[in-house]
C-alpha cells in the first residue's frame, strides 16, 4: 500500500487549498489523463477555487454544522452513517469471518480451502467493481448489488436449513456433499456481487456526498458506524449462529431487502458530480430516483434549456431562464 501510494497524484482540491495551482492543475491532468493545457482541466480548477474562497470566507466547520438541516448535512450524514452500516449487515464479515466455520458445517474436510477460494474471488471481483461503478454509476450498483445478493442469501440459507439443518439443533447428520457444493457456489457469487457493488461503494458515495468543509468529521462519523456494526456481528454471530445456524442467513436477507428500498428513495447518483455540483443538487431538493438525470446549473446551456422548455410546454408549465 505505501509503495502504491507514492504513485498517486495529491488530490487537486488539497493543492487548490494551499495556492499551488500549478501543481493541482498536473495532478488534475494526471488523474483525467489529458493535456494540463485542456480547457477541462482549467474549467474544473476554477470551480474548485470558487468553492475553496467560499470556503475561507465561511470560516472552520463546527459540530453543530454536522446537525444542520437547512444545508442538507444532517441528512446527508444519516444518509452515510446508514449505507455504512447497511454494508456491515449484508452479511459479508458471516462468510469473512466465519467461512471456515460455516463450510466445515457442509461436510468439507478442509474448510480452509473454501476460505481461500473465497478470499480470492473477493480481490478479483473489486477490480470488475472499479469497471461497473464507472460504467453503471453508484446508485445502480448498489440497487443491483442489494436485489443480486438478497438472491444470494435466500438460496444459501434455504439450502442450509432445509437440506443442512431440517431438524434444528437435534439434527447429528448435517453433512451433504450436494447442498454442500451449491451453498459454496453461491456464496462465491454472493461474494462476487459484495465485492463489485458495496464493499467499495459504500465508501465512495459517502466521500462525495458532504462539502469539503464537513467532509471529514462526516466520513469518520460515517466509517465509526462501518466498525461498530463490523465488532457487533463479529461478537454475536458465534451465538446467533449457535442458536439459529443457517437461519442467521434469512437476518441478512431482510437487511438487504431494507437495502434496496433503502437506497431507491434516500441515495442520489453522484456519478460525474463534483462536490459542489453534489452539493447544489442536495440543496435544489433533487428526488433520488430522478437524479441520475439531474444536470448542474454549469452546464445548463442553451440545447438543455430548450429540451427543458419543451419538457415543459407538453405539461402546460411555464419556466423562466
Amino acid at each position: 500500500m505505501l509503495g502504491g501510494m507514492t504513485f498517486v497524484p495529491e488530490s487537486a482540491r488539497y493543492l487548490c487549498e494551499k495556492d499551488r495551482i500549478g501543481d493541482a492543475k498536473r495532478s488534475m491532468s494526471a488523474v483525467n489523463k489529458v493535456s494540463i493545457d485542456d480547457p477541462s482541466i482549467q474549467t474544473e480548477i476554477d470551480a474548485i477555487m470558487a468553492g475553496v474562497e467560499a470556503e475561507r470566507l465561511a470560516g472552520n466547520a463546527t459540530i453543530k454544522e454536522l446537525f444542520s438541516t437547512k444545508t442538507k448535512v444532517f441528512q446527508r450524514l444519516i444518509m452515510g452513517i446508514m449505507l455504512q452500516s447497511l454494508q456491515q449487515l449484508t452479511g459479508d464479515n458471516y462468510f469473512f469471518y466465519y467461512g471456515t466455520t460455516v463450510f466445515k458445517a457442509v461436510g468439507l474436510a478442509d474448510s480452509f480451502q473454501t476460505s481461500i477460494v473465497i478470499g480470492v474471488v473477493n480481490f478479483f471481483s473489486t477490480f470488475v467493481g472499479i469497471w461497473v461503478v464507472g460504467r453503471f454509476g453508484r446508485r445502480t450498483c448498489l440497487l443491483w448489488g442489494a436485489a443480486t445478493m438478497t438472491a444470494c442469501m435466500v438460496v444459501f440459507a434455504s439450502v442450509g436449513v432445509t437440506r443442512l439443518w431440517p431438524e434444528g439443533a437435534n439434527h447429528k447428520d448435517i453433512s451433504s456433499k450436494g447442498a454442500g457444493n451449491c451453498m459454496i457456489v453461491f456464496t462465491c457469487f454472493y461474494i462476487f456481487c459484495f465485492a463489485t457493488t458495496w464493499a467499495p461503494l459504500a465508501y465512495v458515495v459517502i466521500s462525495e456526498s458532504y462539502p469539503l468543509r464537513v467532509k471529514s468529521k462526516c466520513m469518520a462519523l460515517a466509517t465509526a458506524a462501518n466498525w461498530i456494526w463490523g465488532f457487533l456481528i463479529s461478537f454475536f454471530t458465534p451465538f446467533i449462529t449457535s442458536a439459529i445456524n443457517f437461519y442467521y442467513g434469512y437476518v441478512f436477507m431482510g437487511c438487504l431487502v431494507f437495502m434496496f428500498f433503502y437506497v431507491f428513495f434516500f441515495v442520489p447518483e453522484t456519478k460525474g458530480l463534483s462536490l459542489e455540483e453534489v452539493n447544489d443538487m442536495w440543496l435544489e431538493g433533487v428526488l433520488p430516483w430522478k437524479s441520475a438525470s439531474w444536470v448542474p446549473a454549469s452546464r445548463r446551456g442553451a440545447k438543455y434549456n430548450a429540451e427543458a422548455l419543451k419538457h415543459d410546454e407538453k405539461k402546460g408549465l411555464k419556466r423562466f431562464f
